[in-house]
């Protein structure tokens, strides 16, 4: 835990717990890897991508390649009694109003916090057409949401299947039982048909 000695126009990335803040589009754009998904599984997505851009950081769960993009990060309430890192304010570029999300979308500031297993790191200041950093703070020895234990590697901070799994899971259910009722129709058919000749 200590102080951010990122670059100007760049993000720190503490190692160990990070807890970030950021505005997400409540009316996203369309992005392709991102159909269907939840406005909660596209920002954990979102954070642990942005996190890759960083050299030495290990956000992603290292002992499970496998794992679903953005198990590692949690969305939290409001964190309260940590100081203030980096702010967008300190990005001339991104500092005024900003459009995020499809014309007239809402947008909700969400706070997330995930795990560095690597080293201390940087990244310039995350943002995309849905999705903007807005706060950076600093992690605390004497804070529960940065203090915490770090996560098991295997199995995530994410332990319940996720909603957008289980529907994942359903339309394959559905899709499998039409084909096999498909097949099986057919069988039937061609099979009364030869018994009918």
């Amino acid at each position: 835990m200590g102080s951010s000695t990122a670059p100007a126009g760049f993000a720190p990335i503490f190692a160990g717990w990070n807890v970030w803040d950021v505005w997400q589009a409540t009316d996203p754009t369309f992005q392709v890897m991102m159909a269907g998904l939840s406005l909660d599984r596209r920002l954990r997505i979102w954070v642990e991508n942005a996190t890759k851009e960083a050299p030495g950081v290990a956000v992603a769960d290292p002992a499970n390649p496998a794992a679903i993009v953005g198990d590692q990060v949690q969305i939290i309430p409001k964190v309260e009694g940590l100081e203030l890192a980096r702010s967008r304010g300190a990005v001339p570029e991104l500092a005024g109003a900003q459009q995020v999300g499809s014309s007239g979308s809402g947008v909700a500031l969400r706070t997330v916090r995930f795990f560095n297993r690597g080293t201390a790191g940087a990244v310039p200041w995350p943002h995309d057409e849905n999705d903007l950093l807005e706060n950076v703070w600093t992690p605390d020895a004497s804070n529960p949401v940065t203090n915490a234990p770090q996560p098991s590697s295997l199995g995530g901070l994410a332990t319940e299947l996720s909603e957008d799994a289980k529907t994942a899971l359903k339309v394959v259910a559905i899709g499998a039982g039409v084909v096999l009722g498909g097949v099986l129709i057919y069988v039937f058919v061609t099979s009364s048909k030869k018994a009918a000749a």
